[in-house]
């Protein structure tokens, strides 16, 4: 008795939290974007869509239970999900993320918190939705229609999830609930949770719904979700109105939420008097992921690339941060990344970027609270995935049903022979390069010089001859814009996938470009891509990491 107290003691006062024996683990998964697609066939995307697309559709159905098996297997009870759960929120996918959820806290002793995306809901009262690409099983197309969800059945559906106050929490909120924590019941937490009572003006004196909330799930550790996402009406159709999607996150906030931020502030203060672990998550990001060459990327290929449009805007981040937030997780990009903002008064405010485990690397994050102000953060990426070639003869077919009638396959049927999940992403990302990034994003004049061997590239800036050099030849330009691409989606976790002696000679290639005195095409497009490369080569620490708030550091291990 005297050991437990004392353990009790030293654990109160050291600021861990404990589960059992084990300090508090929290995994976050995002961006799973899951198709039902388990023994219906008739779901399945065809492959011409899926590698021109930033996300699978298909396979992540299996890759969203292995990141579930994997995270039981670490014992891990608490997981945040911050959305885009589903497809695009169609009623059939969004039931079997139910039913998923709630097998694995029966069987697993889990707990979920979700949140809105992008994707769930697409548009915030639902839609019909009609697709093109499903496959039929001779490999032809079928053309399906859904409906999909709106903000109040989605959150109906995952009631359990966090968007309603359960009798087991300790205590729940939201933005518009006026008890206090002093004063908490379960009773009156449910009377103040009903949608009725969680809407806002949003213009026009249009109504909408708000998801945000927080909980207290265990003794002092609070997780605050942060529903960043605002639906401007479009138009008038039939009587009704229309709108627009809420791609844009969090930069629409401070306009069109305004009771969010005071409720943020008021939460921290709360916290910090109360001594609680405070964790923020929403689906999107509060920090520039784009490790410092946003406008670098505005100035030579304009707005519309590398997500530019979904950069929060400096105003928003300082603003959070001046709420007291200083630790944020959040999806939507499909990138690994870790964001920091530096405020005006010098303190940091940290935005991490879990990757989706629907692209290219598959990987999610586990938050280790170690005291109420040191976070270790680690990447797990996710390799082995079973069932994820249960799918392959409905390619095959496709692949030959498309030759068949004169239609040329556009992937790369090598693909078929992948060995691993993340191989299978690999080879699904370099399509989506070639057929989408590189027509879309590089400057006409570039493209010219993509089949050039580094030895050519190396000989045209630098006159420096390397012919004879296999380093140098047996990789060309289109080689190193997927690399960059890699590293923009996956930062340090792409370098599996880099040979060191093709990184060390893309510094080479952009050392010798810097100094060169010529001007040409050849040395705009390395000096460009070298830019680009570097600063996603070496961002923040973002694979594995702890984060110590008290002495407002990050540091890598």
């Amino acid at each position: 008795m005297h050991y437990v107290l004392r353990l009790f003691i030293s654990v109160f006062l050291g600021g861990i939290m404990v589960l059992g024996n084990a300090q508090t683990q929290i995994a976050f998964i995002s961006d799973a974007h899951i198709q039902n697609v388990d023994g219906h066939p008739e779901r399945v995307r065809s492959m011409e869509v899926q590698v021109q697309s930033t996300r699978l559709f298909n396979e992540n159905y299996y890759a969203f239970l292995a990141a579930l098996d994997d995270v039981a297997r670490r014992n891990i009870r608490w997981v945040v999900l911050p959305g885009d759960l589903t497809d695009n929120g169609q009623f059939f996918n969004q039931e079997k993320i139910k039913e998923i959820l709630h097998a694995y806290a029966g069987e697993k002793g889990m707990r979920f918190f979700v949140t809105t995306g992008n994707h769930d809901p697409a548009l915030p009262l639902g839609m019909r939705q009609k697709n093109v690409h499903f496959l039929s099983a001779d490999g032809g197309r079928v053309t399906r229609e859904d409906s999909c969800a709106g903000y109040v059945p989605q959150m109906q559906c995952y009631a359990d999830f966090g968007f309603f106050p359960r009798k087991d929490d300790r205590y729940w909120e939201s933005p518009f609930t006026s008890y206090t924590y002093d004063k908490y019941s379960y009773g009156e937490a449910c009377r103040e949770s009903v949608l009725d009572k969680r809407t806002y003006v949003l213009c026009n004196s249009l109504t909408a719904t708000d998801a945000s909330y927080l909980v207290e799930p265990v003794d002092g550790l609070w997780l605050l979700a942060i529903d960043g996402g605002v639906y401007l009406p479009k138009e008038m159709k039939d009587g009704k109105w229309t709108y627009q999607g809420s791609s844009a996150g969090y930069n629409l906030v401070l306009k069109h939420k305004p009771f969010l931020l005071p409720w943020v502030r008021k939460v921290v203060e709360e916290a910090r008097k109360r001594h609680k672990t405070l964790v923020a998550f929403s689906h999107y990001p509060l920090v520039d992921f784009n490790d410092g060459v946003s406008e670098y990327v505005r100035r030579i290929w304009g707005d519309r690339r590398f997500d530019l449009h979904r950069v929060p805007e400096a105003e928003v981040s300082e603003a959070f941060l001046q709420a007291g937030l200083r630790l944020h997780f959040a999806g939507h990009m499909h990138v690994n990344d870790t964001g920091i903002w530096e405020g005006k008064e010098g303190k940091h405010l940290y935005n991490i970027q879990v990757p989706s485990i629907a692209t290219y690397v598959p990987a999610y994050k586990i938050l280790t609270i170690e005291s109420d102000e040191a976070f270790r953060v680690e990447t797990v990426m996710l390799d082995t995935v079973p069932g994820f070639d249960s799918l392959f003869p409905l390619y095959r077919a496709e692949y030959q049903s498309d030759s068949l009638r004169g239609h040329s396959p556009v992937w790369n049927k090598e693909i078929l022979s992948a060995r691993t999940y993340g191989e299978f992403c690999d080879y699904q990302f370099r399509d989506l390069v070639r057929l989408r990034f590189i027509p879309r994003d590089l400057p006409e004049s570039w493209r010219a010089c993509l089949d050039f061997t580094g030895a050519q590239m190396l000989k045209a800036v630098s006159g420096k001859d390397k012919s004879e050099d296999t380093d140098w030849t047996d990789w060309c330009m289109k080689d190193l814009v997927l690399d960059l691409y890699r590293l923009r989606y996956a930062e340090r976790l792409a370098l599996k996938d880099i040979p060191e002696t093709r990184l060390a000679a893309y510094r080479y290639l952009f050392d010798r470009t810097r100094i060169s005195p010529l001007r040409s095409t050849e040395v705009e497009m390395v000096n460009g891509l070298g830019t680009l490369f570097l600063a996603f080569l070496n961002g923040e620490p973002c694979q594995n990491f702890v984060i110590d708030l008290e002495k407002d550091t990050i540091t890598g291990y």
